[in-house]
This record gives C-alpha cells, structure tokens and sequence, in this order.
C-alpha cells in the first residue's frame, strides 16, 4: 500500500476520534474504522512477517475484554454489560490496527502533528478566536470551556499529552531551528493556559507535575534552552496583548475557585458535592470490592448501584471485575516500567507513565479512546529509546560506521 494512502486513513480515523465525537458523525467514524480494517488486513496480507509481540497495550486488553465478557453471567444488567465488552473488543482491535500502521510506516511524527494541530484548534478556541468556532462543543448544564471535547477533563488530558511531546521534542532533539524550538514552547505555555480555562483540577496538577519531572529529569538541558523559553514566553505575552485581560481573568477564575472548594472539603472548612462524592464513591466501591473480592459485580456495573460511574479507574475495575481487573490493566503500565528499567533509558517516559497511573484515581481510562492513544505511543517511544541503548552500547564493536540516534526518526526490526 502507498505510504501516502496509510497517511491519509490514519489521520482521518484520529482525527475522529479527537474532533469529531459528535452524535451526528457516528457514522463517519464507523465507515472510517471499517475502511482501516478493510486496509490493515488487504496490507497484512502482503508482508511475510509482522512482530506485534511488543504492543503489551492489546495483548494484555484482550484478557481484559475476556474477563468482562465473562462477568456478563453475573453482571445485574447484562446488556449494558455486553456492550461495554463490545467498546472493549473494539479498542483491542484499534490498539493492534493503529500499531501495526505506526510501527510498519513509521507515522510517529504524523500522529504527533495531529495532536499539536488539536491542541492548537483548542486553545484557538480558549482565546476567542473565531477560526475554529465550527468545531466547538457547549455544555448548557456545565459553564467551563470544552473546546472540541464533550468533557473539560478529556480536553485537559489531551493538551496535557501535547504538552508532553513537546517536551519529549526538547529531550529528543540536540540540535533544531529555533523557531521550531519556540513553536513548541508556544504550544506549552498556551496549552498550559488552555488547561487552566477547562478548571479541571487533574490537569492542572498534573501539568505541572509533568513540568518538574522534566525539569528534574533534563536540568541541564532546560538550563541550556534559557533563551529560546524566553523569547517564547515574550511572544506568548504579546500575543496576549490582543486579547483582553478581562477576558484572561474571567477565563482562569473558576480554576482557582474549583480549587479552593476541594481544598475547603478535605480541610473540612466546608462542603463541595464533586469532591464529597467521589470520596463516596472511593469508600463504598471498596467495601462493595472488599465483600466480593473474587470476581466483582459484572464490568460496568458501578454505574447499574450508584447511576454514574466511579470516577476512579481503580475502584471501577475492583468494583466490576475483582482484583483481576486492575492486575491485567495495570500489567501494561508495569511492563513499561520493567523494559525502561532493564534497560535503564526513558526516565521521562517512565514519568509520564507514572502521571497516566496517578490521573486515573480521579478518571475511568481503561477503556478510554485517548489513553488507548497515550499508552501505545508510550510504547512506541520505549521500544524507541531501547533500540537506541542497545545501539550504543553496540558502538564500540563496530568502528567502521559512526552511529547516529535513533530519537524521533527509530526503525524496529519488526519485519522480515
């Protein structure tokens, strides 16, 4: 198959998933989804051998999907269990086509400009600019700013992943041009601010969370990049002349005041009904978990006792599935830490893998399109960053050809 037609059907099935997630365009993202599978198996069929030994993501979601099929013999609604099977099956699916595609024609830089190209839509949007106003989501019932999402928190959570890969781009690159040097750095600081106008308070700490484990990880290099973060912020700043300041403040105010109702209820000063019913849900998921700690109720089945799922990815899947649940899901994040380890190399991946782990006492991710998207690209980068270890240490045996890092450009022997 043309490298070009894989480039363009990839970039539609993402952009499906990222901007158009509008009832109205069901349709679009079923016939796009087909129309990868139709692809993947007519280009599969052409190669002698392809490895997907290494994407741990679909491998270990399969059991996954398995043991919720199974809870449908004792789940108390067991056709809103089926069909979370079905959403299920259907990320494994995903999970192996989009590995297979990324992997086979090295798409890692055009997936990468997806994401920058949403980030920018959204904060586009989260300055007032009317450029993409057609792509914007409202929530009648919730006054903070979605963007393109149908949720603040998913939107927080894909600007905190741009965020990240602009800040792999600083770690990966020893040498670039400097306006694209300050593109990325613009992409930080306005998706920081785009996260702040979402008022989700996970994506605010953990955005800066992700910041010190970088500025912990690359001190040196972030110390050397002095200049060009500061004529990024500069520029950052006079673009934000443009706009008014009054528009900046009333924009980031419910941040702040989302953050003082949480803090007011933990410190016990007063109540806030988000926070308060999380907890709820923290301690009665794990009494329920606790009394029934073998197979659980039936996957998706917090939903069935409580009307709304757990807001925590933890309880949910001790909650519908037993301790098997977060065993198999967590296995993936596990695994990466045990590669990178063995092979000492990618802290900050490790880092990021550790924020995903963190954000989910707040989130229900496993079956979560997005994270599907993170975590094999997580994967991707640590099968990266090994290939490069091992390329290293290999050098000295060879003195007959000077070795070149592989960052974002890698190949993998995957083929044959």
């Amino acid at each position: 198959m043309k490298p070009l037609y894989v480039k363009i059907l990839i970039s539609l099935f993402i952009i499906s998933l990222l901007f158009l997630n509008k009832e109205w365009l069901v349709i679009y993202g079923w016939g796009i989804s087909m129309l990868m599978y139709l692809f993947f198996f007519l280009d599969l069929n052409r190669i002698k051998y392809f490895d997907f030994s290494r994407n741990i993501h679909g491998y270990r979601m399969f059991p996954l999907a398995m043991l919720a099929l199974l809870s449908v013999i004792w789940a108390p609604d067991a056709q809103a269990t089926l069909l979370h099977v079905f959403m299920l099956f259907v990320t494994v699916v995903n999970s192996f086509v989009l590995y297979y595609f990324v992997v086979r024609y090295n798409l890692f830089n055009l997936v990468v400009y997806i994401i920058l190209g949403y980030a920018f839509v959204n904060y586009s949007l989260a300055l007032g600019l009317p450029y993409f106003s057609f792509l914007q989501n409202h929530d009648e019932e919730l006054s903070r700013f979605v963007g393109t999402e149908l949720n603040p928190n998913y939107l927080a959570i894909m600007l905190l992943f741009s965020m990240f890969l602009s800040l792999l781009f600083f770690q990966e690159r020893t040498s670039s041009s400097k306006p694209l040097q300050a593109l990325h750095v613009v992409n930080i600081l306005l998706a920081l601010y785009t996260i702040f106008v979402t008022a989700s308070r996970k994506g605010i700490m953990f955005s800066f969370l992700l910041l010190f484990f970088y500025f912990l990880v690359n001190f040196k290099r972030v110390v050397g990049s002095f200049k060009v973060i500061l004529l990024a912020g500069a520029g950052v700043f006079l673009l934000l002349l443009f706009v008014k300041i009054d528009f900046i403040t009333n924009s980031i105010g419910p941040a702040f005041e989302r953050f003082g109702r949480m803090l007011s209820t933990v410190g016990g000063k007063s109540s806030e009904g988000s926070t308060e019913e999380r907890v709820m849900f923290i301690r009665e998921g794990w009494e329920k978990f606790t009394a029934n700690p073998l197979i659980g109720y039936g996957a998706a089945s917090f939903k069935y006792y409580y009307h709304l799922y757990a807001h925590n990815n933890y309880i949910e899947l001790l909650f519908g599935l037993g301790f098997l649940g977060p065993l198999i899901y967590y296995s993936i994040h596990f695994s990466i830490f045990r590669r990178l380890w063995k092979y000492r190399t990618g802290a900050f991946l490790a880092a990021f893998v550790l924020i995903l782990m963190l954000m989910d006492m707040g989130l229900v991710a496993y079956y979560d399109k997005r994270i599907m998207l993170m975590l094999l690209f997580i994967i991707v980068l640590a099968d990266r960053k090994i290939a490069e270890k091992k390329a290293a240490k290999e050098l000295p045996k060879d003195s007959g050809n000077q070795w070149e890092p592989l960052s974002f450009r890698g190949s993998y022997p995957h083929l044959s």
